[in-house]
């Protein structure tokens, strides 16, 4: 298996996912998100690049229990339903329902990958599952969503703690950032929060309130499932 890690979004090329078994990852929060909107029975998540994209496509597709999700510069966009917190999607509100969802970050690298031969969504609430799905794959490519066109520590970990959870009998050849990135995460993986504790994103969300976010979306294998995204649909 040779395995690639992508440092943020605005680096993704579709020679660098065209074909291959993609895992998409924002930690903080829309992947998280979407994993536990999935497993509170929300019927899809729809990924979109704009605000403005997620109001035409809900008239578009014309369907009903549609719910507007998504936020910007990480609050939520005046007039949707839902922000981009993870304890928002309860059941109550998501079962049964169709979700788009812009944010700044994850919903970007999704629409950027859709060449891919398949595309998996993963956080540290699914890492264990992901790793499971992939055991069998060829070629993979772990692409994290980063923080406004930068690389972000909460994604690259997690992308490393999915190599770290391979079965031990997987031979794999990795690329020289997934090295230092799986390097890094066995230097503190006993301690998820402390590995993190200088992490941008992660500390700009506590200050604006978000605390609770960041603690849930750190979590570990709370789910064992793994959305997959088809067809511009995420379910």
């Amino acid at each position: 298996m040779h395995i690639d890690i992508i440092p943020y979004e605005g680096v993704v090329v579709p020679g660098k996912v065209e074909g291959k078994t993609v895992v998409v990852i924002d930690v903080l929060r829309a992947t998280s998100v979407m994993i536990r909107g999935i497993g509170n029975g929300a019927r899809c998540f729809i990924p979109v690049t704009s605000v403005e994209e997620a109001r035409e496509k809900a008239k578009e597709i014309n369907r009903k229990n549609v719910l507007l999700a998504g936020e910007r510069d990480t609050r939520p966009v005046s007039g949707f339903d839902l922000g981009n917190s993870p304890q928002d999607y309860t059941a109550e509100k998501v079962s049964g329902k169709t979700v788009i969802m812009t944010t700044t970050n994850g919903t970007k690298a999704l629409n950027k990958v859709k060449m891919a031969k398949e595309i998996f969504i993963g956080a540290f609430l699914n890492a264990s599952a992901v790793a499971k799905k992939l055991e069998n794959s060829e070629d993979v490519v772990l692409v994290c969503s980063g923080t406004n066109n930068t690389f972000s520590l909460d994604d690259g970990m997690c992308a490393a703690m999915i190599v770290d959870l391979l079965p031990v009998k997987t031979r794999i050849k990795l690329t020289d950032f997934a090295i230092s990135m799986l390097k890094a995460y066995r230097s503190g993986k006993q301690n998820l929060h402390q590995l993190l504790e200088d992490c941008y994103h992660l500390n700009l969300l506590i200050d604006r309130g978000f605390e609770a976010d960041v603690n849930y979306c750190l979590q570990v294998d709370k789910y064992d499932i793994v959305p997959r995204m088809q067809a511009g649909e995420i379910s």
